[in-house]
């Protein structure tokens, strides 16, 4: 993850973990362009074309900790909070977008 995500990231785990008394985790975070490719030939419908992922940028993450379920009171969380620490869940991974992802987060600064 780049230096200032990072930080962003660590501040907005800290403020997680004192809303719901457990870790903000994560699944997926950097990907190296080889594996954005073999991710993409396997999962063509939910990987970005190999180049464009910010993952591979170094600013996304995909979460556990209850953020992957749009229902779950941690995403609700999430979605009201992960802005004023320069987070967000893109438009096209949010419900009704038909690529609906509510564990992948990204950081936009």
């Amino acid at each position: 993850m780049r230096c200032d995500a990072a930080g962003a990231y660590q501040a907005m785990a800290q403020a997680f973990g004192r809303a719901f008394g457990k870790p903000l985790c994560i699944t997926d975070s950097y990907r190296t362009f080889a594996a954005q490719v073999r991710l993409y030939g396997e999962k063509p419908a939910l990987a970005a074309v190999p180049g464009t992922s910010n993952h591979g940028w170094g600013m996304a993450v995909d979460l556990c900790g209850g953020v992957q379920s749009f229902a779950a009171p941690e995403y609700r969380w999430m979605a009201a909070n992960a802005g004023a620490f320069g987070w967000s869940n893109p438009a096209w991974a949010r419900p009704g977008r038909g690529r609906e992802e509510p564990w992948h987060w990204e950081y936009t600064g």
